[in-house]
C-alpha cells in the first residue's frame, strides 16, 4: 500500500507528491520504493486555442500525469528511512528544476498528446520506408 510522504508546491501551481510503497521482503531486507507524481490539469491557457483544449481533453481527460518510481533492494531496516529521505533529496536536486518551470506543464501535455497520437496512427517498423 502506498502512503503519501511528502508534497513540494512548486512556483508553476503544480505540486510533486512523494508515496512510499516500501515492503520487507526478506528478513531484515526491504524494497524502498518511493512513487513520484505531479499531476497537470488541462487547463485552457495551456492551448492556442478552445478547439486545442477541447481535442486534447478527449484524447487525455482533465489532467496527465507525470509519474516515476525509484527503487532500492536490499536495505536494511535500520537504512530504510535514510534511503527514502535520500531518494527525495535526490530528485529535488536534479530535478525539481524542471517541474518547478514555468513551461513544464505545456510540455508533459504537449509530449503525452504526442504520444497519445502516435499510438493510434500505427507502427512503421524501421528500416520500412513507404
Amino acid at each position: 500500500m502506498q502512503k503519501l510522504i511528502r508534497e513540494i508546491p512548486l512556483s508553476n501551481g503544480l505540486t510533486v507528491r512523494f508515496f512510499d510503497a516500501t515492503r520487507r521482503y526478506f528478513g531484515d531486507y526491504h524494497q524502498v520504493r518511493i512513487q513520484i507524481c505531479c499531476e497537470v490539469p488541462l487547463s485552457p491557457e495551456l492551448f492556442p486555442d478552445e478547439d486545442s483544449h477541447q481535442s486534447a481533453r478527449k484524447l487525455l481527460g482533465p489532467s496527465v500525469s507525470y509519474k516515476k518510481e525509484i527503487e532500492h533492494q536490499g536495505v536494511a531496516s535500520l537504512s530504510v528511512e535514510q534511503t527514502v529521505e535520500r531518494v527525495i533529496a535526490d530528485f529535488a536536486a536534479h530535478s525539481l528544476g524542471y517541474f518547478n518551470n514555468p513551461g513544464f506543464p505545456q510540455k508533459l501535455i504537449q509530449a503525452e498528446l504526442a504520444r497519445v497520437r502516435g499510438r493510434k496512427t500505427g507502427f512503421v517498423p524501421r528500416g520500412v520506408h513507404g
